[in-house]
């Protein structure tokens, strides 16, 4: 396979050289449509399924190139997605014919997938002369002209490749992966879907895969890049393993023909009928306006504080849901239901593209359920401290040092005036220590006991002699006689 110069253009000459030219100007034209239309709002409608999708920017893109075309070669036929789409048949006859696909992976146009291509091909005498295919993304444009070979610029690793078509049932995709598996367990070293059935013929072209195979593929897809393969030396033939047709929607391409012989003998066949048998089944068209998530903002720093502002934060966030985060964390507000708004005048700030306006350093406040916007200064702090309730609280608490415990242990606690605490802890433990204890208890009891009776029997010995001696009457002393 071929390489040429940096402008990967094929070499003049040739009776359709102003055919040839005109493709490529204007394939460059809609690659620089694309590219812009490519980060912008787009409105998608579904064709033959809900993965078959087309936009407005398709519908550009055709009309460009199709109005040019029919100025300049107004006696050429044409062959066209987005008309064959709106009900036109597709019919290769021997006229000169224009065969395009606007926009080559429209599922990643949408999704804003790099791998996008514009397809122009030209057939004349149902042969075709010239194909024109072009990345937008990478700027790269893949030439082949009938008898002057295929022209790139880039060349690296070989490996299959394929697409999955736009039926999504499972029956369909059972085949898909089951044609996957034949391939891997043949051999490959690996099968990749990229989105872009042209892209993916032209890295086959340019020598950065082995071989191609793909059902559910239309004429304007396999048009332009049939000829370059070609030129570049490849083979592409029906899945059958017989001659291409281009209106059977199924092909296999290889650098040799013993690669694609040994593919299509691999491959189950997925019907998806002719291009030229009967109008394309389309879905009823379902447009809805697509709305892609912004690009990520750079984070901006804002003030935060609470509802009464005795708090205040510095926090940095790139979105809304950011912010409240952070600010959750920052002020440790437990409660989820938060409001967020402007310190200065109570505006809510619930939205992302409001929040998007707001400048630096801009003051928010959080407000909790119950709470409520006050302009600044008009909050004042309460002078009294709360009144304290009850005097004395007293707690029990039971608990277990060990499982063993039959009883456990009881803490005792009393706090007064709710700032002073005393607190006992009573140790009940096994079976054998409180058994232990009530002995020692009882020991300390009688001892108590026995010293009380005896010094009670002493008392009471005291008492009864003292009472027995006042009971018993003394003798009294003598009166003398005096003599004389």
């Amino acid at each position: 396979m071929k390489a040429s110069g940096e402008d990967g253009k094929a070499p003049a000459g040739g009776p359709w050289e102003e055919c040839f030219e005109a493709a490529v100007q204007l394939a460059l034209r809609a690659g620089q449509i694309i590219r812009k239309a490519l980060s912008e709002e787009k409105r998608v409608s579904t064709k033959t399924s809900a993965a078959d999708l087309v936009t407005e920017t398709d519908h550009v893109v055709e009309a460009l190139i199709l109005q040019e075309l029919q100025t300049r070669f107004p006696s050429h036929r044409f062959i066209a997605e987005e008309a064959a789409a709106a009900g036109a048949k597709c019919v290769l006859t021997p006229s000169p014919t224009w065969i395009v696909d606007p926009i080559d992976g429209t599922c990643n146009f949408v999704h804003r997938f790099p791998t996008v291509a514009v397809s122009i091909g030209f057939a004349v005498n149902q042969e075709l002369e010239f194909g024109v295919i072009y990345h937008c993304t990478e700027e790269r444009l893949y030439t082949g002209r009938r008898g002057q070979g295929a022209f790139c610029n880039d060349l690296s690793k070989a490996l299959v490749l394929t697409e999955i078509g736009p039926r999504r049932d499972p029956a369909t995709l059972k085949l898909f992966l089951s044609n996957m598996e034949r391939l891997l367990h043949a051999g490959a070293h690996g099968v990749r879907v990229i989105g872009s059935s042209t892209l993916a013929l032209c890295h086959l072209a340019a020598g950065t895969a082995d071989a191609y195979y793909q059902f559910g593929l239309h004429c304007w897809d396999l048009a332009a890049a049939t000829v370059i393969i070609r030129e570049a030396g490849g083979i592409v033939m029906d899945t059958s393993g017989g001659p291409l047709d281009l209106m059977s929607c199924r092909v296999v391409a290889a650098g040799t023909r013993e690669m694609a012989v040994l593919i299509a003998q691999a491959l189950q066949t997925i019907n998806y009928g002719r291009d030229d048998e009967r109008p394309l089944a389309f879905m009823g068209s379902q447009t809805k306006k697509v709305l892609f998530t912004p690009l990520m903002h750079p984070a901006r720093p804002f003030r935060v504080s609470n509802h009464d502002r005795s708090s205040r934060r510095g926090v940095m966030a790139s979105s809304l849901q950011e912010l409240l985060s952070k600010t959750l964390d920052a002020l440790v507000v437990a409660s989820q239901l938060v409001t967020l708004v402007l310190e200065e005048d109570g505006t809510v700030v619930d939205t992302e593209e409001f929040f998007q306006t707001l400048g630096d350093n801009t003051h928010l406040m959080v407000l909790e359920q119950g709470q409520k916007w006050t302009p600044a200064g008009s909050h004042t702090p309460a002078r009294w401290p709360p009144q304290r309730r009850g005097i004395a609280k007293v707690t029990f608490d039971l608990y277990k040092l060990s499982p063993k415990d039959v009883i456990g242990c009881l803490n005792v606690k009393a706090t007064m005036y709710e700032m002073y605490s005393v607190s006992y802890d009573i140790h009940c433990t096994g079976f054998k220590a409180m058994l232990r204890s009530l002995l020692r208890f009882l020991s300390h009891a009688a001892q108590v006991t026995g010293q009380c009776l005896v010094h009670m029997g002493t008392y009471m010995l005291r008492v009864l002699a003292e009472t027995e001696e006042q009971a018993v009457p003394g003798s009294r002393p003598r009166r003398g006689i005096k003599s004389g």
